[in-house]
């Protein structure tokens, strides 16, 4: 496929759909968004690796330092090597089968500061999680692949990859989740050094016995901005929608432009199925776009009286998402999602066609708890609303908190792919856990257990945790010297279980280990848990090097490409992971395209793949 020109007026309008946020406030944007709590800027690139204390960053530190000259140590997620030994790695990178490096940055700014200087974060407080289902991640890389913008082929460079570094395991019976923790090394060297640990979560395949009541709320936008294709894949997904749903379900149907206007009042789909999808048929376009009144009067459909108590409730938002009338911020609108989900009412957020905001549709989905999916064309319509209404709808289990209380004498100096929330983050996380708690009570006949917010450790709230899913948390911390055995943390999981209907709360402790000499310690390594640390950092590299793209620095962008792609060969060959090679292929081609300022080496472009390619690996 060729490449079609544009203008930098028109990769900016896609660039403003990629703040890819992570689900409550776990992401950014390679373009600078406005700044607000609810929608964090990335720090400029000189900043990225220096935030203050509390504030979680991208930390340039992967993992031990061992410096060796011309040697990297891989096991940790980084390397090091001796000044004046880049030249070498650039060559070792060529030679593995990557394109040439370009001329790297100085060596001192490739060499990330030694773990044991790198700065501690507070361990008590609520964090960002990256567990959220729907592909937003993918939004706005695959609207510039629909508008032609974006070879096909290069959907390669941004796939899924981070849950292949991950082990499985078995749920045991009868739970709707498990918990599993890995240690990179089963024994520490005697002096202690930084190390990682890995929490992963999976849930069970099976489902409640019945299927909740569904009681959908689709607020359509017909704006002038719809026009053309976009109105008629609206049409087309409203219809399909309906199909959807089964004869007992509740829908109601509004629709705005510059006011809003409901078409279709709640009630039973029953015998109204067809009667409905003539009025989405009919549906004209033209005015404004005022998503904030079309919000309101759905949230306002959604509360009927007449809807079952333990229904479950949820607005969807199906839109070109610039808002230009009404409430017109993103922190305003994305309000109105938080407070019709402390009444029960969930929202997620449907981007059509190539136009549509981003930023806007992530944020009123993560304060409304729902999923946000971008819509290319009609033949995408179908698997999103399948994963809407059979997967996140009716989840295993709701209201998962996972807390992690470290013990005395180890400090915390990464969540990977996360950060610690602000107050007024945490405030807004903690109101979804008081709604989804009493949700359970009304929905599941669970027994409220929220209502007191007890403090300490580290906590992550995922609002409802999908059926056969999995999702893992990567912790860098750091030990001192030590003798024999201790405990590093209490690690806590609570959830609703809707298989069986009831709380579970589980706290195991991880302990650990010294070894009797650095040796002994490094024939611990536990090959899993090190897979997993390249697969995050990678993933954080190439966040970095989005950041750096965006802040006009492709050379240092490429020189940190270059750095990963030489860890991960040489992964490859110490962990014994032939996907790593793969992996390193694809930076390869990454660097290849940076060389380039045309194409896909366009630095807006380009900082889109970085960001979309990381995401995948942080997933």
């Amino acid at each position: 496929m060729t490449m079609s020109r544009m203008s930098k007026s028109g990769t900016s309008m896609i660039l403003g759909s990629l703040c890819l946020a992570s689900v409550l406030g776990g992401g950014g944007c390679t373009k600078a968004a406005p700044s607000n709590e609810e929608a964090p800027a990335l720090a400029p690139p000189d900043e990225a690796n220096t935030r203050a204390k509390g504030e979680q960053g991208f930390l340039a530190n992967d993992g031990k330092q061992e410096a060796q000259a011309g040697k990297y140590d891989v096991r940790g997620g980084d390397m090091t090597r001796a000044p004046g030994d880049a030249p070498a790695a650039a060559e070792k990178a060529k030679a593995g089968g990557g394109a040439a490096a370009p001329p790297p940055a100085p060596t001192q700014a490739l060499i990330p500061p030694a773990a044991n200087d790198a700065p501690t974060i507070d361990p008590n407080g609520r964090f960002a999680t990256t567990y959220r289902p729907g592909g937003g991640h993918l939004a706005a890389f695959e609207s510039a692949v629909a508008r032609g913008i974006i070879p096909p082929g290069e959907r390669e460079l941004v796939s899924d990859v981070g849950a292949r570094y991950v082990t499985g395991f078995e749920v045991p019976k009868g739970k709707a989740l498990g918990i599993q923790a890995g240690l990179e090394r089963g024994k520490l060297p005697p002096s202690g050094s930084p190390f990682h640990l890995r929490l992963t979560l999976k849930s069970s395949s099976d489902k409640p016995a019945e299927r909740p009541h569904l009681s959908v709320h689709l607020v359509l936008d017909v704006s002038g901005s719809m026009q053309g294709e976009s109105i008629k894949q609206a049409r087309e997904a409203a219809s399909a929608l309906v199909d959807k749903l089964a004869p007992s379900d509740d829908f109601s149907l509004v629709t705005f432009s510059t006011d809003a206007e409901v078409k279709i009042p709640d009630g039973p789909v029953g015998a109204r199925r067809e009667a409905i999808k003539k009025v989405i048929a009919e549906i004209k376009e033209g005015g404004g776009t005022n998503i904030s009144s079309g919000l309101e009067l759905g949230y306002a459909q959604a509360e009927t009286k007449s809807i079952p108590e333990d229904a479950v409730k949820v607005v969807l938002l199906l839109s070109d998402g610039r808002a230009n009338s009404g409430i017109k911020s993103a922190s305003g609108i994305s309000k109105l999602a938080l407070d019709a989900f402390q009444k029960g009412i969930q929202t997620s957020t449907f981007g059509l066609g190539a136009d549509y905001d981003g930023a806007l549709m992530s944020a009123i989905a993560e304060d409304g708890a729902g999923g946000y999916y971008y819509l290319r064309d009609a033949a995408q319509i179908a698997p999103a609303l399948g994963t809407e209404l059979d997967k996140r709808l009716d989840p295993a289990a709701t209201a998962v908190e996972v807390r992690v209380r470290l013990k005395k004498g180890f400090d915390l100096l990464k969540v990977y792919g996360s950060r610690r929330l602000s107050e007024a983050e945490a405030q807004r996380v903690r109101a979804q856990e008081v709604a989804a708690d009493e949700q359970a009570a009304k929905r599941d006949n669970i027994k409220q257990d929220r209502k007191e917010d007890n403090e300490g450790g580290m906590r992550f709230f995922i609002p409802a945790f999908a059926a056969g899913d999995s999702h893992a948390l990567l912790f860098q911390l750091r030990a001192g010297a030590g003798v024999g055995k201790g405990q590093l943390a209490l690690v806590e999981l609570k959830y609703k279980d809707r298989i069986s209907k009831k709380n579970v709360t589980e706290e195991f402790p991880v302990d650990i280990e010294w070894a009797d000499s650095d040796a002994a310690s490094g024939a611990t390594i536990d090959g899993s848990v090190a897979r997993t640390i390249q697969g995050f950092a990678a993933g954080e590299t190439l966040a970095r090097a989005a950041q750096n793209v965006a802040g006009g620095d492709k050379q240092y962008a490429i020189s940190l490409l270059t750095e990963r792609e030489t860890i991960l060969r040489e992964a490859a060959k110490t962990l014994e992971e032939p996907l790593f090679l793969k992996d390193a292929d694809r930076l390869a081609r990454m660097r290849e395209h940076a060389a380039q300022s045309t194409g896909m080496g366009d630095p807006l472009l380009f900082a889109m793949l970085l960001e979309t390619a990381s995401r995948s690996h942080l997933r």
